[in-house]
């Protein structure tokens, strides 16, 4: 039992041999991203001893100290600003999830260091070029400094995210969505249409965008041109490559001529001109008459003698009582005069807008347009213009927008203080494209530390839950920030002093044990 003597120092400097050497790793990672400091303490160790003096009985008496190693997985780091964009902090509790595959199929590992990156995984994909043509690319995916994939959650067809789960590897290269678009289906225009404007007067314009349903963008020009009618003005829609257009409410124009009506309509086959004129006054126009038709539109003549058929509008004058046919081959045949004839279009022309004695829209407050593009791609959406005045002064574009989301290059990538992952695209658009849930346990203490600075789920940590900072409160995530570690330096040294002097007192212990031990043998022999 002489050996037995050594027990008590030996284990004495094994157990703060291994406090000194946890002590060194937490100062060595002292600025590692999201390190936890694990903590040693200590505990007795019994031992059986023979008390000769009574005989048979048997007691328990000290043996010596073990390690015992206490995670602090569940304490704050502190949070250091970055001038990084895929920096992420978590201020709370909760962990990043992620995992080693990119198709999220074996064990989800979890973290606290926010330092992410873009790597590039996967299979090569197409993508169109900016020259139209298609491309092979490479994926690129947010990534830890593992090249683990960091997990988060898709929107949902109507771009919000009503629940933590369906984690996904994010894929953030520059054509990750080029391929996703929303066509504009709600819109909204503001302007201030001058008071003072009379009948005749230039006509005033204001340019509008849209996505159409192949996802690109399309200019259009909003035109607000004054009635005869007090108070009332008539707003066409124009663009290039635009086929047909037309507003609700509204309906197809249509004109008659004929008794009383009081117009007449005189066509002139030297001029290739139809008019619209007073009963009274065949000299003059009526004005506004083909208000609301455009060049390039038809129209269509009924009732006259020899000259029904369709025409293409050339030209409309300034008072719209006079429209000038192109010489596309189909001709008026003769000069007319004519009380009792029609002239129609498919061209569908909205209600005119009509303002009371304070200058605010009555109606009506918006229109649902519907447009067609020369490459087949449409338009249909809902044009507010609830917020328009008609008031003293200029004419003044005050505000639009739009609700569409055009195909586009993605630039860059940002977080905010939700966790949402923010896309700022070509078009110069910003959208949110995923959301990053945190994972929450009972007891993060009980989880295992994994090489790489990970943990897993244990038995003693519970199973994870996935919610996101924002509805669930237990987290802010702070962009643009990293999480350090928890180690406090000072603490640190003062316990590696402490470790040094009881190692030091250990060893002193065994030595006089070994002393006597020696002495012991020597007067033996």
């Amino acid at each position: 039992m002489g050996y037995s003597l050594f027990q008590t120092s030996t284990l004495g400097m094994m157990s703060q041999a291994h406090a000194l050497n946890t002590i060194g790793s937490n100062i060595a990672n002292v600025n590692t991203g999201g390190y936890k400091r694990t903590d040693t303490r200590f505990a007795t160790i019994l031992s059986d001893t023979i008390n000769n003096a009574a005989g048979t009985s048997t007691e328990r008496s000290l043996g010596g100290v073990r390690p015992k190693d206490f995670a602090t997985i569940d304490k704050q780091g502190l949070l250091k600003a970055s001038e990084r964009d895929l920096d992420l902090a978590i201020a709370g509790d909760g962990f990043f999830q992620v995992s080693p595959t990119l198709d999220v199929s074996g064990e989800v590992l979890y973290t606290r260091d926010g330092g992410f990156d873009i790597s590039i995984a996967g299979a090569q994909v197409t993508a169109v070029g900016a020259d139209g043509g298609t491309i092979n690319v490479n994926q690129g995916y947010l990534t830890d400094k593992n090249g683990y994939f960091l997990l988060g959650v898709a929107p949902d067809v109507n771009g919000l995210f009503p629940a933590a789960s369906g984690l996904t590897a994010m894929r953030v290269d520059q054509f990750a969505f080029t391929d996703q678009f929303t066509p504009t289906t709600a819109s909204t225009l503001s302007v201030n249409l001058s008071a003072n404007k009379a009948f005749g007067d230039p006509s005033d314009s204001v340019s509008l965008t849209v996505v159409d349903s192949n996802g690109k963008t399309r200019a259009l020009t909003a035109t607000f041109t004054k009635t005869p009618t007090a108070n009332q003005w008539q707003m066409l829609l124009s663009g290039d490559n635009l086929t047909t257009a037309s507003q609700t409410p509204g309906a197809a124009f249509s004109l008659t001529a004929g008794v009383g009506t009081g117009s007449l309509m005189t066509l002139d086959s030297a001029t290739r001109t139809i008019s619209i004129k007073s009963e009274q006054v065949p000299a003059a126009g009526k004005p506004g008459a083909f208000l609301g038709l455009q060049v390039n539109d038809t129209i269509t003549l009924a009732g006259t003698t020899g000259n029904n058929g369709t025409f293409q509008i050339g030209a409309i004058s300034a008072d719209g009582s006079t429209i000038t046919t192109k010489d596309t081959g189909t001709q008026l045949l003769g000069a007319e005069n004519l009380i009792a004839a029609t002239a129609s279009s498919t061209r569908v022309v909205g209600d005119r807008i009509i303002f009371d004695a304070n200058g605010l829209v009555t109606s009506p407050t918006s229109f649902t347009n519907a447009l067609t593009w020369s490459d087949g791609a449409t338009n249909s959406f809902t044009l507010d213009i609830s917020k328009s005045t008609q008031f003293a002064g200029e004419f003044l574009p005050q505000s639009s927008s739009q609700n569409g989301l055009a195909a586009s290059d993605l630039k860059k990538v940002t977080f905010d203080a939700a966790g949402q992952v923010n896309g700022l695209f070509a078009d110069g658009s910003t959208r949110t494209i995923y959301k990053i849930p945190l994972a929450a346990f009972s007891n993060p203490n009980g989880m295992e530390a994994l090489r790489g600075n990970v943990f897993a789920e244990t038995a003693d940590s519970g199973a994870a839950r996935s919610v996101f900072a924002d509805a669930s409160g237990i987290a802010i995530l702070a962009p643009s920030t990293l999480e350090l570690s928890n180690v406090e330096l000072s603490t640190q040294f003062t316990q590696m002093i402490q470790v040094q002097q009881a190692y030091n007192s250990s060893a002193t212990v065994f030595k006089t044990v070994d002393e006597m031990t020696m002495v012991a043998r020597d007067l033996k022999g």
